[in-house]
C-alpha cells in the first residue's frame, strides 16, 4: 500500500513539473476564441478555448488545413498585424495556402493554385502570390473573420503553435475538427 502511494505521489509530481515547464517555455498554451468568433464552429464562439502546442513547428512547417497560432499586434476588434516580435495577441486561424502558392477568392469559394481549397462560402478577394516564407490563413467563420484577406499573409516566424485540443465548453471537448464545407455561422452574439 505504501509503495503504491509513493508511486502515485511521484507520478503527480512529474505531471506537475512537466506541465509547469511546458507552460513556461510556451510549448503549451491555452488560447481563447476571439470576440468576432472568427473560427466558429471549430473553436466555439463565446469564450471557447483551445490548447496549442509549440513543438511541431520547431520540427516542420505548418501544413494546409492545420489551425495555427501566431503572434500579432493590435486588437481583435480593430486591426491585427502578424508580428513575430509582439506578444500582444495570440491569433488562431486555419492555414489555407503555404509558401509559393497562389490563392484567390472567386465565385464564392477559395482557390489555391487553381483548385478549390474547400467548400466554405467565401467572399471574393484579389489573388495573392505567397512568398517563400508566407502562409495565408482564414477563419472558419468566413463571413465574420479577420484574417489574411484583411491583414495579408502571415510570416513563418510569427507562427509558433498548432491548435490541437478544444477544452471549453466541455460539450466540445476534443480534437480541433476540420472544416471543409458549409455555411459560416456569421456574427455570433454572446
Amino acid at each position: 500500500m505504501r509503495r503504491t502511494l509513493v508511486w502515485i505521489g511521484i507520478v503527480v509530481l512529474v505531471v506537475v513539473v512537466v506541465a509547469f515547464v511546458l507552460d513556461r517555455t510556451f510549448l503549451l498554451n491555452s488560447v481563447e476564441a476571439d470576440a468576432a468568433s472568427s473560427d466558429a464552429p471549430s473553436i466555439p464562439a463565446c469564450n471557447g478555448r483551445v490548447v496549442t502546442e509549440g513543438l511541431t513547428y520547431r520540427i516542420r512547417a505548418p501544413r494546409r488545413g492545420e489551425m495555427v497560432a501566431f503572434h500579432a499586434s493590435g486588437t481583435t476588434d480593430g486591426t491585427i498585424t502578424p508580428d513575430a516580435d509582439s506578444h500582444q495577441l495570440v491569433v488562431v486561424r486555419r492555414v489555407v495556402a503555404v509558401p509559393g502558392d497562389q490563392v484567390v477568392g472567386r465565385g464564392g469559394f477559395v482557390y489555391v493554385n487553381g483548385f478549390k481549397a474547400d467548400g466554405l462560402r467565401t467572399a471574393a478577394f484579389k489573388q495573392v502570390q505567397l512568398g517563400s516564407d508566407d502562409f495565408f490563413v482564414l477563419g472558419d467563420n468566413r463571413t465574420s473573420s479577420q484574417d489574411s484577406r484583411r491583414f495579408g499573409p502571415v510570416p513563418r516566424n510569427a507562427i509558433f503553435g498548432r491548435a490541437f485540443l478544444v477544452t471549453w465548453p466541455l460539450g466540445h471537448f476534443g480534437g480541433v475538427p476540420g472544416r471543409g464545407s458549409g455555411s459560416s455561422p456569421g456574427l455570433v452574439v454572446c
